[in-house]
């Protein structure tokens, strides 16, 4: 289990991370919006599941990896505080650009509407660059095995994930006019979570104990 404050600044990351516009919650709200709330979750469902398949090919593939080289660990860290940087800026920057006009869905059926939201998840490469830059930030090697606290923090995400992409299917399909002509509430999103990227990517560069340690 990482350390609980690690966790905790885990938790609340993932949180913004989580509220950021992007495809799944593109899609989730465009299904809530026009297709209602029921049909919004299968989408988000199908995200979640997408999990099942990410974290053991993320979680075991780099656990081994880093207990051979802890030199690679701190690179990887190192390039995935990087990696933050990058997503702070560009969150930035499309907060003054503006976000674009959310598009809309046509019927696929229940199944459809699920391999849809899961396949949206799983083919987008940069939810597995993510998770690789993502998770070893808040891990300690020192505290216990490296792949254990992983796989709590990437399921920790995925069920954040689901909560969180439950509650914006359940309101999209109740603010449907209210949403579309507020755009202003996705530009808001992305100024935020600008902030809270470079934040943390200079806690965990700046903030590290001798010898290294995260």
């Amino acid at each position: 289990m990482p350390s609980l404050h690690l966790f905790l600044l885990y938790i609340s990351a993932s949180l913004m991370l989580n509220l950021t516009p992007g495809p799944d919650m593109a899609l989730t709200l465009t299904r809530g919006m026009t297709q209602g709330f029921r049909v919004a979750w299968l989408s988000v469902l199908g995200t979640f599941a997408a999990g099942f398949i990410q974290i053991p090919l993320v979680v075991f593939g780099l656990a081994g990896i880093f207990r051979e080289s802890p030199m690679l660990f701190e690179l990887v860290k190192i390039a995935g505080a990087l990696y933050l940087v990058y997503l702070g800026l560009r969150a930035i920057r499309r907060s003054i650009r503006g976000s674009e006009t959310i598009g809309t869905a046509n019927p696929d059926g229940d199944r459809g509407v699920f391999w849809q939201g899961l396949f949206t998840n799983l083919l987008n490469p940069k939810v597995f660059i993510f998770l690789v830059a993502f998770l070893p930030q808040f891990v300690d090697p020192d505290i216990g095995p490296i792949w254990q606290q992983m796989l709590v923090l990437a399921v920790s995400s995925k069920i954040l994930g689901l909560l969180n992409g439950t509650c914006f299917a359940y309101g999209a399909s109740r603010i449907r006019v209210w949403l579309s002509r507020n755009l202003w509430f996705l530009r808001l999103q992305d100024s935020l979570l600008g902030v809270a990227m470079l934040g943390i990517a200079g806690y965990l560069v700046f903030n590290r104990a001798p010898g290294g340690r995260g």
